[in-house]
């Protein structure tokens, strides 16, 4: 019943929906829509459109599963609409990919993508019309063909093909780039020379993709490579770089600095080694180094602390100054840059969230070790093109996926992996029914069938591979052997397969047999390919002679290195105890800094309870104390203000907050925590007069940037000390100055009776009794945690809100109503909890003076 009301209310906000890239959904997905949509009965009331071409599912690693489309296909027939004209190619260039598909599928057999048995099809090949394109590519010897097939007819093994066709693909490449002629022509358009930049070697696996890269480098051609599975914590810079946290967190620790002063990234050659090792002097000089990037580390953060490494140490002109005149001619000082500075930008990002030195290379570590899985990349780890400059583009298919490029070259087309006994740990199998099978011990005809799937997937990548190009596709086909035996096993892979069928053919006899295929097929060229030995190794030309570079202008400028963004935590850090006592709360001995402190217990030495305290098994007084606590009573806090505190109103909230005690590892103390929370949500706040269940127009966890020009901690300290917590002791704020940002969360803002406050979530243990929480106690803990400055900040940038949203209709003094700091724990205490900060208008006006106060110059 529950699932039904959950289905009907998610049809009623989206009774329409549309799912693009549907080839590459799971199983549980094809569930999850049938069950919502219920595909079959194609009700009036709803509509599901599902868009995807099953012959582009390629993302089976990743959990997608071809069957489960053709399940909703099955389920929809009679409801098919196709796309069938191309808008990217040539119309030559798809007439050759129609022809080498269609002939496939005319075949005897299960068609051109291995699924028809009998007359039974369901992933057929439909030909597509091109609407062509208006530009041709031409070269001195006329026409660019818009297929070339380069055949290899002498059995080799996989890795001498591969030598060889990568190098036949670079040499290929070279040939059309020094063509002077080779461009793109266009009615009332200039002519256009081909460039690099158009021209993408597709691969499939990172092997490939260093051979052909390798072949290119040999004949001076840059490249880059793009790949949608690297990780760039698996690269060797992440090695290094957490090497250099190590030794910038600790430069004074000599194994530590020498340790980072050796990696490749660094660079040192061995004679700058080699001084380091001898030369005290030289190696205290780099340990300096290391010391003033750990000021700027604590200062600024690890993101300008990196930036300050490649500029002191002078890293991206040597990572770019490699052989020759261009800086793409070293790819490997390119792609250290890049990662460097990526690996940077993750680095600040997590800081955000983790906090000291200690945490972020724990953090970087751990990032390291994960990357050993191939699935542990996410989007913002996998590794960026490391330059956007005139580069051949080596990509591997499925990063390709979506893209075009005006040529295309697939040199191992084709390449395959076998599903063999050997290396194979299980195989699954899908039945009639849709049903997934794992078998663990797989038999001969399961390897069999699961090798036949990943034919299957091989013919889905090799469409895709084949539909990525405009104008022109060259595709390397090679006899191919395993080991010492003599079998062609072209007929395996897939170019094999759609060019010869499923049966065994003779390397000798592929020749003839391409020819035949071929024959009808329009600008279409087969050709011979050259032994290794004889394929020629034709460096790039110079294409036109750069302008000569001017003298570079002297850099005079100056910025502002002592910028940052800080927060009250940050002015708070390092807090002096507080050395004088607060006033005693009635009835109990002195409440002093001690008894505030949330790891600490009840002091023995107090007096009994006055009359009536709260229960001893009040949960709020037996809740565990700490840090962990605390931030787990905030985030109920914060999710019950976004359902407007609606615990006692709404009958799902109790079981989801029970529910969210559980999945946060509090489901011992679920009970305790449900009669808490409603508890402090029904208790009236005296200050507001109402309870928070009774609010409106909730803003909870309300970010706010206030720009500093030069704060003084001390000036801070002496406001607060003049117009909060009359008088009351308080530790000295340490010295800071703070130029740049401050910033902060407030955990609540809300409106009531037209006035607006600010509200602080406090879970501080004073006491073991609720006659702890008096009002006495409550001001000794605002002043022993200088909450008082929290809260000055606050309100400060309440009023500063307030004053921009209602302009001059906002009356401060009518409408501010000041900062309310609830503790959790004294909500049946004689003040509930709460204690107010009034809003003193002239502290605020002073703290507005204050901020915009110039930074004191630097002697």
């Amino acid at each position: 019943a529950r699932a039904n009301r959950l289905r009907q209310r998610i049809l009623a906000q989206y009774p329409v929906a549309l799912v693009d890239e549907f080839q590459d959904t799971s199983p549980l997905q094809a569930r999850i829509f049938d069950r919502l949509y219920r595909i079959a009965d194609n009700a009036p009331a709803t509509a599901l459109l599902l868009i995807g071409d099953p012959k582009q599912s390629i993302y089976g690693f990743r959990g997608a599963d071809i069957h489960s489309y053709l399940g909703v296909r099955q389920a929809t027939a009679g409801r098919h609409y196709l796309l069938a004209t191309n808008h990217r190619s040539t119309t030559a260039l798809v007439a050759a990919v129609n022809h080498l598909f269609a002939q496939a599928e005319s075949r005897d057999g299960p068609g051109a993508f291995l699924f028809r048995t009998g007359p039974d099809q369901p992933l057929p090949f439909e030909p597509v019309a091109a609407h062509g394109r208006p530009e041709t590519l031409r070269s001195a010897a006329g026409p660019v063909p818009a297929l070339t097939l380069q055949l290899d007819a002498h059995l080799q093994d996989g890795r001498s093909s591969q030598r060889q066709f990568a190098a036949a693909c670079a040499e290929q490449i070279v040939t059309l780039l020094n063509d002077r002629q080779a461009g793109f022509a266009q009615p009332g358009m200039a002519w256009r020379r081909l460039r690099p930049a158009d021209i993408a070697v597709l691969v499939r696996t990172g092997r490939q993709a260093a051979a052909v890269r390798q072949a290119l480098r040999r004949r001076q051609v840059a490249s880059v490579y793009l790949s949608d599975q690297d990780s760039v914590f698996a690269s060797t810079e992440a090695q290094d770089l957490l090497r250099w946290l190590v030794a910038v967190a600790a430069p004074l620790d000599t194994r530590r600095v020498r340790a980072a002063l050796a990696t490749r990234t660094i660079g040192l050659g061995l004679d700058e080694l080699a001084r380091l090792a001898t030369d005290d002097a030289a190696f205290d000089a780099r340990s300096e180094q290391l010391r003033q990037l750990h000021q700027v580390w604590l200062a600024q953060g690890v993101l300008p602390m990196l930036r300050q490494t490649l500029h002191r140490l002078d890293l991206p002109a040597r990572w770019l100054g490699g052989p020759g005149t261009h800086p793409t001619l070293d790819p490997d000082g390119e792609r250290r840059l890049t990662n460097v500075l990526h690996l940077a930008e993750l680095l600040q990002a997590a800081s955000a969230q983790i906090d000291g030195e200690q945490a972020l290379i724990r953090w970087l570590a751990s990032q390291i070790d994960a990357a050993s899985s191939p699935a542990s990349a996410g989007d913002e780890q996998i590794v960026r093109l490391e330059s956007d400059a005139d580069l051949v583009q080596v990509v591997t298919v499925h990063k390709a996926k979506g893209l075009e490029y005006p040529l295309v070259f697939l040199p191992f087309a084709s390449s395959f992996r076998p599903v063999v006994k050997a290396g194979t740990r299980f195989v699954s199998s899908v039945d009639s029914h849709g049903q997934r099978t794992l078998h663990l011990s797989p038999s001969s005809a399961q390897l069999a069938a699961a090798d036949q799937d990943r034919l299957r997937e091989d013919l889905r990548l090799l469409y895709v591979a084949l539909t990525r190009a405009r104008h022109a596709l060259w595709v390397g086909v090679g006899a191919l052997k395993s080991g010492a035996n003599a079998v062609n096993l072209s007929h395996r892979s897939a170019v094999g397969y759609l060019l010869c069928g499923a049966a065994p053919v003779p390397a000798s006899a592929l020749p003839g047999l391409l020819h035949a295929v071929l024959g009808p097929a329009p600008a279409t060229v087969l050709q011979r390919a050259l032994p290794l030995a004889d394929i020629a190794c034709t460096a790039l030309a110079r294409r036109a002679a750069l302008p000569p570079l001017r003298d570079a202008a002297p850099y005079a400028a100056r910025f502002d290195r002592r910028w940052t963004v800080g927060s009250y935590s940050l002015l708070v850090r390092a807090l002096p105890a507080l050395a004088t006592s607060a006033s005693p709360a009635p009835g109990l001995g002195p409440a002093s800094a001690a008894a505030q402190r949330d790891d600490e217990g009840p002091d023995p030495a107090d007096p009994a309870d006055p009359a009536d305290p709260a229960p001893a098994a009040a949960p709020w007084h037996t809740f565990p104390q700490g840090a962990v606590p605390g931030n787990f009573l905030h985030d109920q806090l914060e999710w019950l203000a976004g359902e407007g505190f609606a615990l006692d109103a709404a009958p799902d909230l109790p079981a989801q907050l029970l529910q969210r005690c559980v999945q946060q590892g509090w489901g011992h103390q679920a009970p305790q925590v449900l009669a808490w929370l409603a508890l402090a949500l029904r208790t009236p706040l005296p200050p507001v007069g109402a309870a928070l269940t009774a609010l409106g127009s909730l803003r909870p966890e309300l970010e706010f940037w206030l720009p500093s020009s030069g704060l003084a901690s001390a000036a801070l300290d002496r406001l607060c000390r003049q117009h909060l917590l009359a008088g009351c002791p308080r530790p000295a704020l340490p010295e800071r100055t703070l130029h740049g940002m401050l910033m902060g969360f407030a955990d609540l803002v809300f409106e009531h009776g037209g006035r607006y406050w600010v509200l602080d979530y406090k879970s501080n243990h004073l006491g073991p009794t609720d006659a702890h929480y008096s009002a006495d106690a409550l001001q000794a803990a605002m002043a022993d945690h200088r909450y008082d400055v929290q809260a000055a900040i606050y309100l400060l940038a309440l009023h500063r809100l307030l004053r921009h949203r209602l302009g001059a209709a906002y009356d401060p003094a009518r409408q501010l109503g000041g900062a309310v700091y609830y503790f959790l724990r004294g909500l049946q205490g004689p003040a509930s909890g709460c204690y107010w900060v009034a809003p003193p208008l002239a502290l605020l006006d002073a703290l507005d003076t204050l901020l915009d106060s110039p930074l004191p110059a630097t002697p």
